[in-house]
């Protein structure tokens, strides 16, 4: 697949999740979704003789997500209750 197409499918597949009103609905799926891509990334991290497809982008996609995750975290323990 050349890098054209990849994009072109990356940027229907986006386009296709953000006609989606809002994720909150579909939360535990989401979750069991990103589960999974967690565990193939983590899987096929090191892995560079296979040249797995787009795995160091989820990589950088989950690595940006926790850090998200523990700012909010991190700001929500700091406010006063």
């Amino acid at each position: 697949m050349t890098p054209n197409a990849d994009g072109l499918l990356r940027a229907q597949a986006l386009e296709a999740y953000e006609a989606i009103p809002s994720l909150d609905n579909h939360g535990e799926l989401t979750r069991l979704i990103l589960t999974e891509v967690s565990l193939l990334t983590e899987k096929y991290r090191h892995v560079r003789r296979h040249q797995v497809p787009h795995i160091e982008e989820l990589a950088g996609l989950l690595d940006v997500l926790w850090q998200e995750v523990e700012m909010e975290l991190t700001v929500k323990a700091t406010l006063p209750s």
